[in-house]
């Protein structure tokens, strides 16, 4: 079948993008007129079947858990599809949705075992492209359902499997899915062109200025940073800048819950230590980040991305970071060696690591002449969109490309880089 007879299906979980297409009618202009009104990511979905729609027959997006059934095809010629069924729907109906379009090709981002076993029984080409992973409940049933679901993944018609990140392809191959087919993602992030050097502090210093770039969310741990900051405040002179990077459409909240910690600061008696920043462009929040002493990293959510923007605008920056203990840092950062780690939820403990970095002019240069090594390291090369792409070419030089991304192929592994800090954090201090 040639290229251009393809029928894509992608399956998401629950997205509506049926107004925010209604008035777009040239693709090229999709990013720019939607920019600010959708997240990064449903721009960056859109975007690229708009332009998979150009080549093949058709595409489609269905989501499973829309509030009412529709099947529109909007001016930038992508099917938007809704199954009008909640999330306690039989997989029979979603089923029958799918099969009506007549898919060739099918890119799950969801986990849904009845799709899944549809696609492998008619041996239809399938990607499945998880941005997290649920283990099953607890109970005899569940299991046997996730096993199954975890040998339908391994079935040959299933071509990839991605994982967010390296450390989600971990868990998935722990889970038993072969490490040869499970390739990591990441979507796209504005490219950081400024290059600075290594910072230094001065022995004695008591001010500092600490900053944090995510959602200005309650799941942030962002009450933990402020506990810290007023902690530190009693002998330090300390400014916090928060600034909020919206990653979804739940950021319509954010002025909500920028009143609640603002009352929160006030609470903790930094009414006049705190300042928040909103839509400031990649350029201008990696410049607040140099000019800050710390990147602080309280807490990491399921909808952040495996590579998180406030973690590569530090080592950038080279601003050194204090982070939380968060199983994903542990192939990225190392306790005293590029950066200082703290148990989650300890506020307390947050601002003692801080504490001992600004006192510490020799550990502070150390983390900030590491950041910059690290950044590269941290670059996942697979995206969303091209890792899509190329296995719709199906071309020998693609299906290379994409073998040479998976988790089998020994990229990920870092083991010089491993036994390096391993060297030089047996010569640090313990904490």
């Amino acid at each position: 079948m040639g290229f251009e007879n393809n029928r894509l299906l992608i399956v998401v979980e629950d997205a509506d993008y049926r107004k925010p297409l209604a008035r777009i009618f040239m693709p090229d202009r999709l990013v720019t007129e939607l920019s600010g009104q959708l997240s990064p990511v449903d721009l960056h979905i859109l975007a690229a079947a708009a332009r998979w729609s150009e080549k093949v027959q058709e595409v489609a997006i269905f989501s499973c858990q829309s509030s009412e059934p529709y099947s529109e095809v909007s001016y930038v010629k992508i099917r938007l599809m809704g199954s009008g069924l909640g999330p306690q729907a039989a997989g029979s109906e979603l089923v029958r949705l799918v099969s009506d379009f007549c898919p060739t090709h099918i890119v799950m981002c969801t986990q849904s075992p009845s799709l899944l076993r549809w696609a492998v029984r008619r041996k239809l080409r399938t990607v499945v492209l998880l941005s997290d992973w649920q283990e099953p409940l607890v109970g005899w049933l569940a299991q046997w359902r996730h096993r199954r679901f975890i040998r339908n993944l391994n079935r040959k018609s299933v071509n990839w499997v991605g994982g967010h990140g390296v450390h989600a392809c971990k868990i998935l191959e722990a889970s038993g899915i072969d490490a040869g087919k499970l390739i990591p993602w990441e979507w796209p992030q504005p490219q950081l062109m400024a290059q600075y050097p290594p910072k230094q502090i001065h022995i004695g210093q008591t001010a500092m200025t600490l900053v944090y770039v995510g959602p200005l969310q309650p799941s942030a741990g962002l009450d933990d940073l402020l506990k810290a900051a007023s902690l530190l405040q009693q002998q330090h002179d300390v400014s916090l800048h928060l600034i909020g990077e919206r990653l979804s459409q739940a950021s319509v909240t954010e002025s909500q819950d920028i009143e609640r910690l603002q009352e929160r600061a006030a609470l903790e008696a930094l009414s006049e230590s705190v300042q928040f920043w909103t839509d400031l462009s990649p350029e201008q929040m990696l410049m607040r980040v140099h000019k800050a002493d710390l990147m602080v990293i309280p807490r990491l959510a399921q909808s952040l991305p495996a590579v998180p923007f406030s973690l590569s605008l530090a080592m950038a920056a080279r601003t050194p970071i204090v982070a939380c203990d968060h199983p994903y840092f542990v192939n990225h950062l190392f306790h005293n060696v590029n950066a200082m780690l703290y148990p989650m939820g300890n506020a307390k403990s947050m601002a003692h690591r801080i504490e001992r970095i600004m006192g510490q002019p020799a550990l502070y240069a150390q983390l900030s002449e590491l950041a910059e090594i690290d950044l590269h390291k941290l670059t996942i090369p697979a995206r969303w969109a091209e890792l899509i792409e190329q296995w719709l070419q199906d071309s020998k030089y693609d299906q290379q490309r994409l073998r040479n991304f998976a988790l089998s192929s020994g990229r990920y592994q870092n083991l010089e880089r491993l036994s390096a800090h391993a060297k030089l954090a047996r010569r640090l201090p313990a904490s």
